[in-house]
């Protein structure tokens, strides 16, 4: 049977040489012809067709842009982490100390605490993505949103394991997730064949992700699966926290 002579073979070395833009365009003008399941939630339609186009090529492209990458890349997640910290103390911290916040604590007179309630808020939710940040300097894995502008519901990272893609949502603790965010991740993550529900750290504490269809993975057997060094990342993690209550506490002073 003869192909149309509209459909052309995918050159992957021709895709990877696109820009952002002209990758996004590909993968949408494609996903335009995937059919959506019928029992799928309509939000995550577009997410759907999406990840469809993205399984038929995405094994071959992260191997492909990832072939030269450097074996040692702590010095690169060291980097990312005081970029981090340093816009944080810098840029952030600074606003939010002057912030004069609107809660129960300030009612209080309790000034302090009414500060360090919302700088640790502001703190977890900008950490969020230094785990993102983090992930994709693996060689085996990579954001999709860096990578071509496009966002897939519920999903920070797509890596690598036995050959095939695996979805991932990523979290820094095991109790992150309050419990009416709990469905919607399940259903975001089990639109995938494989995906992994992560929290990036592990402190013990109960998970609020309870799910018989996600599997999930904590600390060192996430950071392992995509071969980064878990000690190393938390050892960093540690030392930026307590530079940032630091700087906290001598700007306070």
């Amino acid at each position: 049977m003869k192909k149309n002579k509209k459909e052309k073979e995918f050159d992957l070395d021709l895709f990877i040489k696109k820009s952002k833009v002209d990758k996004k365009k590909y993968i949408l003008n494609k996903s335009k012809t995937i059919k959506k399941p019928k029992k799928l939630e309509e939000k995550l339609h577009n997410s759907y067709k999406n990840k469809e186009i993205l399984n038929s090529f995405i094994v071959q492209y992260i191997r492909k842009i990832k072939e030269n990458y450097p074996e040692d890349i702590k010095p690169e997640i060291t980097n990312k982490i005081d970029e981090f910290k340093n816009n944080f103390i810098n840029s952030k911290l600074p606003k939010l100390i002057n912030f004069t916040p609107t809660n129960l604590y300030q009612m209080s007179g309790a000034t302090d605490f009414a500060k360090i309630n919302i700088i640790l808020r502001s703190l977890s939710t900008s950490m969020g993505l230094l785990w993102e940040d983090i992930a994709t300097l693996s060689k085996l894995a990579i954001s999709t949103e860096k990578e071509f502008d496009i966002k897939i519901n519920g999903i920070d990272i797509i890596f690598l394991k036995d050959d095939k893609p695996y979805y991932a949502q990523i979290k820094t603790l095991e109790g992150t997730l309050t419990g009416s965010q709990v469905p919607r991740s399940e259903s975001e993550l089990n639109m995938h064949k494989n995906s992994y529900f992560v929290a990036a750290f592990k402190t013990g504490t109960s998970w609020t992700f309870n799910s018989k269809k996600v599997k999930k993975l904590v600390g060192k057997e996430f950071w392992s699966l995509i071969d980064l060094d878990y000690d190393f990342i938390l050892d960093q993690v540690k030392k930026m926290i307590l530079e940032i209550q630091d700087s906290y506490q001598k700007t306070k002073n």
